[in-house]
């Protein structure tokens, strides 16, 4: 069988949307975090376009996507609602990183019966519960050149371990991210309401975070574990905040796991 990736853009009024499309099969659609785009689903794409259509996109200021209204999060939950009526999607799966775990949330909030399953990775997805405790405000760096190897975005001794793939990591947020100074007060600000979430989040989740994951700790995807009404929870050893690209075996595994589990 031939694998053709097709990119394309969908117009949203002023705002121009670059995706990817490839393999054939159920809808699977991955949504990157705040230092990625697209790319940043080398490792995952060619895994399961075998079985399904494995859809990326360039979120609102990333990638390919620049925006020109400065709507930025506000906005990605409807765009990736607009892409999907637009490929005439009816049901997905959605799999969220750290800040893709907000854009799966909101859409799932307001679409409940057109999502199979999801995945959250390393994030609480602006899901919120009294107990939850962070060090910071906004545990989301924005700095454009960090050194490389020092971002906490993977875990502190990845660079030693993988210098070619931290390397590989940096050069795609640079390439790829272009977020606003705020992003990170901006993400954390947006908070879905607890009773919203009980009630209508309740397909399938699998949550998994990374054992040496410093921005959103293992503690905290316990609580939003415990938080939802169908999630299970997954924690991966010798990873940090980027299991995708840190682990991608396992990541793969977990997610595939799932979503034979759930008949998808």
């Amino acid at each position: 069988m031939e694998y053709r990736i097709t990119p394309a853009r969908l117009e949203i009024g002023k705002f121009s949307l670059y995706y990817e499309r490839v393999g054939a099969g159920p809808a699977l659609v991955f949504l990157h975090g705040l230092g990625g785009d697209h790319l940043s689903w080398w490792q995952q794409v060619p895994y399961f376009m075998r079985s399904y259509e494995c859809i990326t996109l360039d979120q609102r200021s990333f990638g390919l996507s620049p925006d020109p209204e400065g709507l930025f999060n506000r906005a990605h939950a409807s765009d990736l609602g607009a892409l999907l009526d637009h490929l005439k999607i009816d049901k997905a799966v959605l799999v969220g990183q750290s800040m893709g775990g907000w854009t799966i949330v909101g859409y799932a909030l307001e679409h409940p019966e057109r999502v199979a399953g999801m995945v959250m990775a390393d994030t609480p997805g602006g899901i919120f519960t009294p107990d939850m405790k962070f060090e910071r405000a906004a545990p989301m760096p924005v700095d454009a050149t960090p050194p490389v190897g020092s971002l906490p975005t993977y875990a502190a001794d990845y660079f030693a371990r993988r210098p070619e793939l931290a390397f590989l990591y940096d050069e795609i947020r640079i390439l790829g991210a272009r977020p606003p100074a705020d992003a990170g007060p901006r993400i954390f600000g947006q908070r879905y309401d607890l009773a919203a979430v009980r009630e209508r989040l309740k397909m399938p989740i699998l949550c998994m975070v990374g054992e040496q994951d410093t921005l959103i700790k293992p503690e905290i995807v316990k609580l939003l574990v415990k938080a939802l009404p169908n999630a299970t929870l997954r924690t991966v050893p010798d990873c940090g905040h980027s299991i995708y690209f840190e682990q991608p075996g396992a990541f793969n595994q977990l997610v595939r796991d799932f979503i034979l589990e759930i008949g998808y």
